[in-house]
């Protein structure tokens, strides 16, 4: 076989194509494993298909004027791994709900079996299964509005309770 030379005195061999070739292949498959390169969905349909797939993509997505961030990160141990983020809230949002919330994200594992219920819509179906600041914001604002309920309701359950008490047994 006849090595051809270049102006510089470099020398092309077959062999050093398909290192080449190989090493940018390799570099390639390692690259998409890893989850350096991920598929970007632009509808909610492309994502619930790589969702039941749990291949690895992301999806941004407008909810009740808050600009949310979905990133499945691939499967592992049975779980599918999933980022949400909370990216931006509507304009208009009071600026301690923007302290509280924006910016946050949480990590879910979803059991595989899980994965088919699971919506960008229904939140609530998948948050049993994730963890990180979005979800103890989501959490600290229903404390926050079920204490509002109890105290807005604390004379009329003190005035039940009197009642009671005062009725005897």
């Amino acid at each position: 076989m006849k090595k051809k030379e270049a102006g510089n005195g470099f020398r092309f061999t077959w062999a050093m194509i398909l290192i080449v070739a190989t090493v940018i292949l390799l570099t390639v498959f390692f690259a998409y494993y890893f989850g350096l390169v991920k598929k970007t969905c632009g509808t909610e349909e492309c994502f619930q298909k790589e969702l039941q797939k749990c291949g690895m993509s992301t999806y941004s997505k407008i909810h009740n004027y808050n600009y949310y961030t979905y990133t499945i990160k691939g499967s592992s141990g049975g779980n599918c791994k999933l980022n949400i983020r909370l990216a931006k809230m509507a304009a208009g949002t009071p600026p301690e709900k923007i302290a509280l919330f924006e910016g946050k994200d949480m990590d879910c594992k979803i059991p595989m079996a899980d994965v088919a219920g699971a919506t960008t819509d229904q939140i609530n179906t998948i948050l049993k299964h994730c963890t990180g600041p979005l979800k103890e914001a989501m959490y600290e604002q229903i404390i926050e509005k079920l204490y509002t309920v109890v105290i807005s309701n604390l004379g009329e359950i003190m005035g039940s309770i009197e009642d009671t008490l005062n009725k005897g047994p």
